[in-house]
This record gives structure tokens, sequence and C-alpha cells, in this order.
């Protein structure tokens, strides 16, 4: 029993040397800190971002092009916050540095500072020969609890610096904090002051716990002589712990009134005369509390001689008590066993948290090498762009040309059609005019024959009248001219009507190659109008030079006649 006590007080010295990084937790603790806790789930929700963004892939070139311009800025932005929330964490942490190193003995800072950096080598090891300088470089002087400041509650360095505290002395205990308190009297005081608190509470407990064991029991009946001497054992290290912390507080108040003069003296820090009063206030409080837990002990020591008398009358219980105490013994273990587990749980978590570390550094590597890759990637696809948008443009401007091109061809198409209408209708007429002129040829080559007639008619009267000659040399010398001139015009008319025949031909020829012209094109078939209006208009002229000429060889033999 007496080594489950000294084991429990030694537990709860440990816990009071922790209570002095209240300050420290409630400033780095992801659980205590509000900022700091948001701070990480922003960064854990980049992170996963940035890695979806980096681990989409396209099917095609131009995809991926696609998917860069838009995953460009969204990118620049995360590591644009990333950038933002580094330096908030950073100055954070020098802040909070500053604020330790003024707060904590400097033999204990440089202690558990040495034990950290011993802790968190291992991971930093494993790094890259390149990456080894920086890694020293960061790691150089670190203020105590950096390493749970980063998330894994200390490493195995702080553990190491508990257990180590753990395993030493009362005797070691007290004069290393004599020590702390010779390098910063302040902050020692306070640490001391923390502890005294602790073991204050340690011994209120006990009594409390005494009376409701006491309570439990049956109103103080009912003890064994194994409990009676467990209780004795307490009630005499309960009397050492008050004695030895009497003297530790007269020694602390003596060395509160020179710190008092020291800081009056030398104006360190702002306030710290408000601080001494408090500190002297709170051990006058300890004091009170020292002499109302004495008297409580007094109580407890005839409440004991009362047990005594008590345990003479009522041993008929020891067997139930010893059973009990079997019980308790078992449930203890059983406790035991539990912290075991929670210790293996501890155990494994830290590990886990430094398995964590190790896949951020590789995810680190992981973004540093894929910002590389990207970095190419990105120059190959603006490269790419540029001449994609060289060939879209020229495309798009070939595009518009044929897009004007088919809209011209539309346009002729659609006039080509209307025009072929048109000269269908012409070609009809064309057809009817030349059957006219058939006729009027036909009529001309009679008019023609009876001229001849007339003309031999003329030659034989010419002969026959002898008598006229005279007269009539002139005039047929006139009649000869104007019957050479006929023949002239004849022959004239004659080829014109061939040519005329020749022309309708191949007009009608003409004709059928336009019409497949206007298939083709619409330029060929305005050229064909072109041509066929000048034929027409040559025809034109040709028949009525022609007509001209028959309307005036017409007149000549009614005025011959």
């Amino acid at each position: 029993m007496a080594s489950n006590i000294v084991k429990s007080n030694k537990m709860k010295r440990m816990e009071s040397k922790k209570t002095y990084s209240w300050w420290w937790d409630s400033h780095v603790s992801p659980k205590n800190s509000k900022w700091l806790q948001d701070n990480l789930e922003d960064m854990d929700q980049h992170v996963k971002r940035m890695l979806k963004l980096i681990e989409e892939d396209a099917d095609s070139f131009a995809k991926k092009a696609e998917m860069y311009y838009q995953k460009r800025p969204e990118l620049i932005s995360l590591v644009e916050d990333f950038y933002r929330m580094y330096r908030s964490l950073a100055e954070r942490y020098d802040h909070v540095t500053g604020e330790l190193k003024k707060n904590i003995p400097s033999d204990l800072q440089s202690q558990c500072s040495g034990i950290s950096d011993l802790g968190s080598e291992p991971p930093s090891a494993m790094a890259s020969p390149d990456r080894r300088p920086l890694s020293q470089r960061k790691s150089g002087p670190r203020a105590a609890g950096f390493e749970f400041f980063l998330g894994n509650g200390g490493g195995p360095g702080s553990d190491i610096c508990s257990m180590e505290s753990e395993s030493e002395s009362d005797d070691e205990e007290d004069s290393s904090v004599n020590n702390y308190s010779g390098n910063d009297e302040e902050q020692g005081l306070r640490t001391k002051i923390i502890e005294l608190e602790v073991e204050l509470r340690e011994v209120k407990e006990k009594l409390q716990s005494r009376e409701v064991a006491d309570i439990s029991e049956g109103h103080f009946g009912q003890f064994s002589d194994e409990k009676k001497g467990k209780y004795e054992e307490q009630l005499r290290v309960a009397k050492e712990e008050i004695g030895r912390l009497t003297i530790e507080l007269r020694k602390y108040a003596s060395v509160e009134d020179n710190t008092e003069v020291e800081q009056n003296q030398e104006s360190v820090m702002d306030g710290s005369e408000g601080e001494v009063v408090d500190s002297v206030d709170k051990i006058q409080t300890l004091e009170e509390e020292l002499r109302i837990t004495q008297d409580k002990l007094r109580d407890s020591e005839e409440e004991i001689t009362r047990l005594r008398q008590e345990l003479t009358s009522k041993g008929s219980s020891i067997e139930n008590l010893q059973d009990e105490l079997k019980m308790a013994e078992k449930e203890l273990e059983k406790e035991k066993r539990e912290v075991l587990k929670l210790q293996e749980r501890v155990t494994r978590y830290k590990t886990n948290l430094s398995d964590r570390d190790q896949e951020i550094r590789v995810l680190k590597e992981a973004m540093s090498n894929a910002n590389k890759t990207l970095s190419e990637e990105n120059e190959q696809l603006r490269s790419e762009i540029t001449r994609i948008s060289k060939e879209r443009a020229s495309l798009e401007d070939n595009l518009k040309e044929l897009d004007f091109r088919c809209q011209s061809l539309q346009e002729d198409v659609r006039r080509k059609a209307e025009a072929e209408v048109v000269f269908g209708s012409q070609i009809d007429d064309l057809k009817a005019d030349l059957a006219e002129k058939n006729e009027i040829i036909e009529g001309l080559k009679k008019n023609i024959e009876d001229l001849n007639t007339k003309i031999d008619a003329l030659v034989v009267e010419v002969s026959s009248k002898d008598d006229h000659i005279d007269e009539m040399n002139k005039h047929l010398h006139q009649l000869h001219m104007e019957h050479v001139d006929l023949i002239g015009g004849a022959e004239v008319a004659r080829k014109s009507i061939e040519e005329l025949r020749w022309r309708i031909k191949e007009l009608e020829r003409e004709v059928e190659k336009k019409e497949e012209i206007i298939i083709e094109g619409a330029e060929e078939k305005r050229e064909a109008i072109r041509q066929l209006c000048f034929s027409l208009e040559h025809y034109r002229n040709g028949y009525h030079r022609l007509r001209q000429a028959v309307v005036g060889h017409k007149g000549l033999p009614v005025i011959a006649s």
C-alpha cells in the first residue's frame, strides 16, 4: 500500500510539473487553440484539393491544355493560401517561443529542447542527403515544446524528459528546483507554488477519500490491522510532507522577498510587482490551507485513536474486509491493465504520428516533383497552345472564306436557275424566229429566181430591140450595174443565209453547251449569255441589212418597168 501511495505521489508530481505548460498548451495544442485547429483543418483541405487537381488526367492534349488553364488560377490561389498559413504559423510560433523563453526556466528549456531534438532526429535522418542541411538548419535552436507545436504532442523526446523526471528522487527534484530558482527566481517560484498547490490538493483528496471510505464501510467500523497500518503509514507520510512543505514555504517566502527587491531594482519586466504580490497572496493562502490540513490531520489522528479502540471490539468482520481488500486489489490490477493498455495506445498513437510526419514529408517531395513536372508540361502546353492558336486562326480565316464562297455559289446557283428559265424561253423565241427567217429566205430565193427570169427576158428584149440599143445602152449599162449589184447583194444574202444557218446550228450547240455550263458555274453562263446577246445582235443587224437589201432590190424592177 505504501508503494502504491508513493507511485501515486510521483504520478501527481509529474502532473504538477506539467501544469506550468498550461499557457503553452493553450497556444500550441489543437484541442485548446481554435485558431490552430482551424488552420490545420484548412491546410488538410487545401492539400486534398491540390492533390485532386494534380492527379486529374485528360484524354487528349487539347483537354489537358484546357484543364491546365482552368486549374492554373485555382492552384495559384491554393499556393497563396499555403504561403499565408505558413507565414501565420511561423509568426505564431515565433511569438509563442518568445513568450515560452520568458516563462520557462533556462535549464529546463535547454534540457527538454535537447531531448526533443534527439527524439525528432530519426525522421529527419531518413531524408535525402540533399535535404539534410535544410532540415538541420530548421531544427537548430528550438524552444521546448516545438514538437508538440507540430502536432505530435511533444514526440518521444518529451516522453523521455517526463520519464526521467519521474525516476528522480525527491532530493534531486528539490535540488533541480533550487537550481531553476537560482537561474530564474520568479519562474522557479511560480513552478514551486503550483507544485505546492497540487500537493495540497493531494492531501485534501486523501482526507476526502479517507472520509468517504470510512462512511462507506459503516461509520468508521470494522477495520483490519493491515488497513490500520496503511492509514498510519499514510499519516506519517502526510506529516513528513507537511513539514517539508512548511520549510519550503518559509524558504521560498524569503526568496520571494529577495526576488521582489531585485525586480524593483532592475525593472526587467512590466507588471512583475503585481505578480510578486499575487505570489505572496498565494503563499499566505497555502499556509492557511496547510494549517487547515494540519487541523484535519489532528482530527484524523484522534479519529484513528478512537478507531483503534473500536477495532478491539469489532474484529468479527476482518474476513469480510479481507475479501473486500482482495476484490479491491483485483480491481486495482484491472485498472493497472487498463493503464497499460492506455499506455500502449498512446505509444501506438505516437508511432502513427511519426508515420504521418514521414508521409507528410513524402507528400511534400511528391508535390515538389509534381510541381516540376507540371511546370515542364506547362511550357510544352504553352508552345502547343500557341501553335494551335495560329492554326486555329488560319483555319477560321479559311472557314470564313469558304463560307463566303459557299454563299456566293448558292447565290450564283439561284441566279443560274433563274437565268436557265429565262434562257429556255429565249431559246424557244429564237427557234420561232429561225423558222420565220427560213420562210423569209425561201421567199427571197423565189424572188431571186423571178428576178433571174425577168433579167433573161430583158436580155431577149434588148437583143430584139436594136432600135432601142442606143437609148437603152445607157439604161442597160445602168441595169447591168444594178444587176451586178443585185447579184452581189444576192450572193451576200446567200452567204448571210448560209452563215445564219451555220450560226443557228452553232447556236444550238452552244445552247446545249450552255445548259451544261449552267450546272458547272455561273460565270461561264454569264459569258455564254453575253456571247449569245452579241450573236443575236449580229443576227438582228444582218437580218435588218438583208431586209433592206431585199426591199431595195424589189424597188429596182419597179423603177425599170
